[in-house]
C-alpha cells in the first residue's frame, strides 16, 4: 500500500472516536507501521490491516464483523499461481466444483450460484449469457492488477442484497502512485505429461501521475493461455462416450483508471476496461465502465457511484445443431453511501446507502415468447449499518438491507453480529444472518427455451418461482500472537426454497409426465420442464487454522475444513463437489533477504460428483480423496527483477477423468517466471 494509499484508509475507514487520545492512537499506528511495513508483511500480521469487504465501511481486519480471509500482495508474489482460482484453493471453507473441468468456487457448501464476486466493491456476472454455470467472473482481473483478494465467508445480503447469500470474493486492485512505477511479467509451465496442455501468461501494470498532485493514471494488461488436453488423455467412460480433459483457453484483458483529486475532500475515479475470455468454444467479451465519486467532509465520508458493463457470448447457450447462438447482457448499478460518527449512549459508527440494479439480455435463440428476444429485471435497495462500541474491548454490529425486486417486492435481510477482545492476543467472533436471493432473470422468463438432456429433452423458466431464503450463524475465536496464532470458527446455514440447478429432467417422454416440473413437449415429442422451488439445504462445519513462526526466517500455515452438506429435501441426501475433509499446510522460508522458499500441500477429500434427484446414493458417481503438493523458490536477482521457478504437483499425482461427471487434475509441472520493475 502507498503512503498516499495508507494516508486515506486511516482517514476514511478506521472505527475511532473523534478524540485527541484516538487521533493520538491513529498517530502512533501511523508511524509504527510506516517503519515497519516489511516486517508486518514478513509475518503475514494482518491484524492492523484495513479490508473493505465485511462491513458497510473500512475496518480493521482484527474487528471485521464476519469470518473474513485476506489474500496479500506478497502472497500473490509468491506464490506459482495461474489465475485467480489457484489462489482460492487454499482458503478454508472454500471448496470448488470442477463439473466439466470448470473451477466453480463454493463457500461453506453452497455452490457458485450463491457466490458474489465483486472488483473494487463493484458487483460482476455473467450467469445470463452462460446460464450452465462458469468461471468466468472469477477471472475478469488478471494477477498483474491484484492488490489483494477478501474473502468473506457466510451470507452478505445485508449489504449486498442477492447473490451473496453464500459469501463473497472482493478482487481489489493496485491503486495509482505518486511517480510512475511499473511491472512485466511473464510465466510459463511446462506440463511433465506431455498430453496435458502447457499455459502460461504476460501482464503489466504501469502507475503514475498525468498532473502532480491532482491527476493519476493506472493501466494493466494481460494475455494468459492454456493450451488443449489431449483427446487421448483420459480413458473413455463405460458408455464408450470420449472424456475431454482440459479445454484451450485465451484471455485477454486492458484496464485504465484516472483518478482526480479534485481538493482535500473530492476526488473522482473513472474507469474503463474490455476483457476477452475463451473456454473451449465459449467466448465472453467484456467491456465495463464506471464512475466514482469519493468525498471526505466535516461530518464523515461519502461515497457515490456509477458503472457498468456489456457482456456479449458469441457461442450462446448451447445447442445441438453446432451454431453459434449469441446472446448480450446488461448490467448497470448505481449506488451511494453516507458514513459518519455518531454519540447516543455509546460512541457509534453509522452508514446509510442505496443500490439500484438494473439487468437486460438480448438472446433471440432461446428467449422466444411474447416479449420477444429481450427480457430485463430491476432491483432497488436501501441498507444500514450500525458499528456499536459497547466498550473498548466489545463491539456490536447490527444491520439491515431492504430490497424492492421487480418480481417479488420487499425483502429484508437483517444481521447481528458481535466482536470482543478478552486479551490484545484473543478475540471472539460470533453472529447471525439472514439472505435471499432472487431467481435468476431466465429462471423468470416463460419464454426461455433452453435445450438440454445432450438434445433431448427442454428447460423453460417459470414466472412462479419464490426467492430463496438463508439463515446462518457462526460463532469462533481467534488468538494472535508474535510467534504462533490460531482460530477456530463453527457454522451452520440453511436454505429454503432452493431452485435445484440443473432441474429435474429425462428424456424419456413417457416417464417425464411423472415428474412434479414436467410442462409438455415440443412438437416432436420431446419433454419440456420448469425451475421449481423444491428443495431445501443444510450445511453445517468448522473450520481452523493455524499459523507458527518458530523462528524468524520461518512461517507455516495450516488450515483444515469438516463440512457436512446435505439436501433435506432428498432424504438428507450428500451434496455433490462438497468435500466432508480439505486440509493445506505450507511452509515459508526466507533464507535471506533475496532468496525464499515455499512447499505447500492440500487435501482435498472424496466427494460426491453426481447424486440422483431421489438422493438415492446407490447409484451416485463420486471421487476419492487426492493430495497434491508443490514447491516453488524466488530469488530477487536485482531490486528490479525477480525470478521465480517451482515444481507443482511434486508426486504427479494426476487425476483423470473416467465420467462425465468427474474431473483433471494436473500432473507434475514446471514453472518459472519472471518479473521486472521499473
Amino acid at each position: 500500500m502507498t503512503s498516499r494509499g495508507f494516508e486515506k484508509a486511516l482517514k476514511n475507514g478506521l472505527f475511532c472516536k473523534k478524540t485527541q487520545t484516538n487521533a493520538l492512537n491513529l498517530l502512533l499506528v501511523s508511524t509504527a507501521l510506516t517503519c515497519s511495513t516489511a516486517a508486518v508483511a514478513q509475518e503475514n500480521n494482518l491484524l492492523d490491516e484495513v479490508v473493505v469487504t465485511a462491513s458497510a465501511s473500512e475496518v480493521t481486519y482484527k474487528n471485521a464483523p464476519a469470518s473474513i480471509s485476506v489474500i496479500t500482495a506478497e502472497e500473490l508474489e509468491n506464490q506459482g499461481a495461474k489465475d485467480v482460482r489457484s489462489l482460492l484453493e487454499s482458503v478454508e471453507g472454500l471448496t470448488f466444483n470442477r463439473a466439466g473441468n470448470q473451477s466453480k468456487v463454493q463457500i461453506r457448501g453452497l455452490n457458485e450460484n450463491y457466490t458474489l464476486f465483486l472488483i473494487d466493491g463493484k458487483r460482476v456476472t455473467s450467469a445470463p449469457n452462460a446460464f450452465r454455470g462458469n468461471d468466468y467472473d472469477s477471472g475478469w482481473v488478471p494477477l498483474e492488477a491484484v492488490e489483494r483478494i477478501e474473502i468473506v465467508r457466510g451470507p452478505m445480503s445485508s449489504l449486498y442484497g442477492s447473490d451473496a447469500i453464500g459469501g463473497v470474493v472482493n478482487i481489489i486492485t493496485k491503486k495509482e502512485t505518486e511517480e510512475w512505477h511499473g511491472s512485466l511479467t511473464t510465466e510459463y509451465t511446462l506440463q511433465e505429461n506431455r498430453k496435458s496442455g502447457d499455459y502460461g501468461r504476460t501482464g503489466f501494470n504501469v502507475s503514475g501521475p498525468l498532473l502532480k498532485d491532482k491527476l493519476f493514471m493506472r493501466t494493466y494488461g494481460s494475455w494468459d493461455f492454456r493450451r488443449q488436453d489431449s483427446g487421448s488423455l483420459n480413458p473413455d467412460s463405460p458408455s464408450g462416450g470420449a472424456n475431454a480433459g482440459f479445454a484451450k483457453s485465451d484471455n485477454k484483458y486492458i484496464d485504465t483508471t484516472v483518478t482526480w483529486d479534485v481538493n482535500e475532500e473530492n476526488s473522482l475515479d473513472f474507469n474503463a476496461g474490455y476483457s476477452k475470455r475463451t473456454h473451449d468454444k465459449t467466448t465472453l467479451d467484456r467491456f465495463s465502465g464506471g464512475i466514482t465519486h469519493h468525498g471526505s467532509y466535516e461530518f464523515g465520508e461519502t461515497e457515490l457511484r456509477a458503472f457498468g458493463d456489456r457482456i456479449e457470448n458469441s457461442y450462446g447457450h448451447g445447442n445441438t445443431s453446432g451454431k453459434n447462438e449469441p446472446n448480450t447482457a446488461y448490467n448497470f448499478t448505481g449506488d451511494g453511501k453516507v458514513s459518519f460518527d455518531a454519540d447516543f449512549v455509546v460512541p457509534q459508527f453509522i452508514t446509510i446507502g442505496a443500490t439500484y440494479q438494473h439487468q437486460s439480455l438480448e438472446d433471440k435463440h432461446v428467449l422466444t415468447g411474447e416479449g420477444g428476444s429481450y427480457n430485463s429485471i430491476w432491483q432497488a435497495s436501501a441498507f444500514l449499518e450500525d458499528r456499536f462500541e459497547i466498550s473498548d474491548s466489545f463491539e456490536v454490529t447490527l444491520g439491515g438491507r431492504l430490497d424492492r425486486h421487480e418480481r417479488f417486492g420487499w425483502n429484508a435481510s437483517p444481521r447481528v453480529y458481535g466482536v470482543y477482545h478478552l486479551t490484545d492476543a484473543l478475540t471472539f467472533k460470533g453472529g447471525w444472518s439472514s439472505s435471499f436471493k432472487a431467481p435468476t432473470l431466465l429462471q423468470l422468463s416463460p419464454g426461455w427455451q433452453q435445450i438440454s438432456c445432450g438434445g433431448n429433452c427442454y428447460l423453460v423458466g417459470a414466472e412462479d418461482l419464490n426467492p430463496e431464503v438463508g439463515s446462518s450463524f457462526e460463532a469462533g475465536f481467534k488468538y494472535d500472537e508474535a510467534k504462533w496464532s490460531a482460530g477456530i470458527t463453527g457454522f451452520h446455514n440453511t436454505i429454503k426454497d432452493m431452485i435445484p440447478f440443473p432441474p429435474a429432467r429425462t428424456p424419456d417422454a413417457v416417464a417425464a409426465k411423472n415428474f412434479s416440473n414436467y410442462v409438455g413437449e415440443t412438437p416432436d415429442g420431446k419433454p419440456i420442464f420448469k425451475f421449481q422451488n423444491i428443495e431445501e439445504a443444510r450445511t453445517m462445519g468448522v473450520e481452523a487454522s493455524l499459523t507458527v513462526r518458530p523462528i524468524d526466517k520461518l512461517t507455516v500455515f495450516a488450515n483444515y475444513t469438516y463440512l457436512d452438506a446435505k439436501n433435506i429435501s432428498a432424504d438428507n441426501a450428500p451434496l455433490a463437489f462438497q468435500p466432508k475433509h480439505s486440509a493445506n499446510i505450507k511452509l515459508d522460508y526466507a533464507f535471506s533477504e533475496k532468496l525464499s522458499f515455499a512447499l505447500s500441500a492440500n487435501y482435498v477429500g472424496e466427494q460426491y460428483t453426481w447424486i440422483p434427484a431421489d438422493g438415492n446414493t446407490t447409484f451416485a458417481s463420486k471421487v476419492d480423496g487426492y493430495i497434491t503438493a508443490d514447491f516453488s523458490g524466488r530469488y530477487d536477482v536485482s531490486e528490479n527483477f525477480t525470478l521465480r521457478a517451482g515444481v507443482m504437483n511434486i508426486a504427479d499425482n494426476q487425476i483423470l477423468k473416467e465420467d462425465g461427471d468427474a474431473f483433471n487434475v494436473d500432473g507434475r509441472r514446471y514453472f518459472i517466471s519472471g518479473t521486472t520493475r521499473f
